[in-house]
């Protein structure tokens, strides 16, 4: 028996739009539709896809980050335009010679991993951490665009990174991080809002042990994350798992932002949803929704993670 031996087969939002289409009878094979509906089509794809994100579709968008902390920091905005300083990996390595307060040209021991236009992170000796961007390719030393406000030892840390994460839609878990020495304490599942409000004193300043995550959204392009107590120094991180928004199907090139398993469950589900706008009969609707049904509950299902699950006895 001979088999192709690849398992790439995908599709374009072009295709699943007009495969769509067919399936609602509104063109015949080997027909393209005109440029609107074509466009019309688009937009109710990519609203459908992000519809799908409140059912929490979201295995294959579960990421792992690193937020950087800065003492007595204790609310910390996430998303590319953000301030602060969360990226999914980095590199660290060290000064290798004192710097002091006004300096663009550091010493560095090791520039591997470390590109012109990254962020970088200097640990300074005040304790909390110099964010600017490289300038120039690095080497033995290493420019910032930003001078240093204040001096560096020998040794301290420093951190590079490219690209900062988008806003996260949820936050399921999140751990402390010690540098020194790689240990990582869980700190449990998010707390409510309401419970993160009645905490005491956020500014007091202490081991991080929880956290509140808001993933706010809408005309804020950022989520907020809240820690307590506030961290108390820079020699330590969080490192949390977070759901990322599904990415947009921009152009007809595009393919979806999902498993090849979920094809047919966007062709029949998109075909639904653009119903409605085309006289289509009853019979085909009925048939073509109980199969978009069939389709989105088999793979909501496939949609999931093995997770452990506690019980308690309620003493009540």
């Amino acid at each position: 028996m001979a088999t192709s031996g690849v398992s790439t087969f995908n599709a374009t939002r072009q295709e699943i739009i007009r495969a769509a289409l067919r399936k609602l009878g509104v063109i015949d094979a080997g027909v393209s539709p005109d440029a609107q509906t074509m466009t019309d089509a688009a937009f109710s794809l990519n609203a459908m896809i992000k519809r799908w994100q409140a059912r929490g579709i979201h295995v294959w968008t579960t990421e792992e980050a690193t937020l950087f902390l800065q003492p007595g920091e204790y609310e910390y905005d996430l998303g590319s335009s953000s301030t602060d300083h969360a990226t999914r990996s980095y590199v660290a390595t060290t000064l290798s010679a004192a710097e002091a307060a006004g300096q663009t040209i550091l010493s560095i021991t090791s520039a591997t991993g470390i590109s012109s236009g990254d962020n970088i992170g200097v640990v300074l000796d005040s304790g909390s951490i110099h964010w600017s961007t490289v300038s120039g390719a690095p080497g033995a030393t290493v420019t910032i665009a930003a001078a240093l406000p204040s001096a560096a030892a020998s040794g301290n840390a420093v951190y590079a990174y490219t690209s900062k994460i988008v806003r996260p839609l949820k936050i399921v878990a999140a751990r402390r991080y010690v540098f020194s020495t790689a240990l990582e304490t869980d700190l449990g599942r998010p707390l409510a809002r309401l419970d993160y409000r009645a905490l005491p004193n956020k500014t007091q300043r202490g081991t991080v042990s929880q956290f509140f995550y808001d993933p706010r959204g809408g005309a804020t392009a950022l989520g907020r994350l809240h820690l307590w107590p506030a961290p108390s120094a820079a020699t330590e991180a969080i490192k949390f798992t977070w759901h990322r928004p599904i990415e947009d199907m921009s152009s007809q090139s595009d393919n979806p932002d999902l498993p090849q398993e979920w094809i047919d469950t966007m062709v029949f589900n998109l075909a639904v949803s653009m119903a409605p706008e085309y006289s289509v009969p009853p019979a085909t609707f009925a048939m073509v929704k109980g199969l978009a049904d069939e389709y989105l509950d088999t793979m909501s299902g496939l949609d999931r993670e093995p997770e452990s699950i506690d019980f308690g006895l309620d003493h009540g």
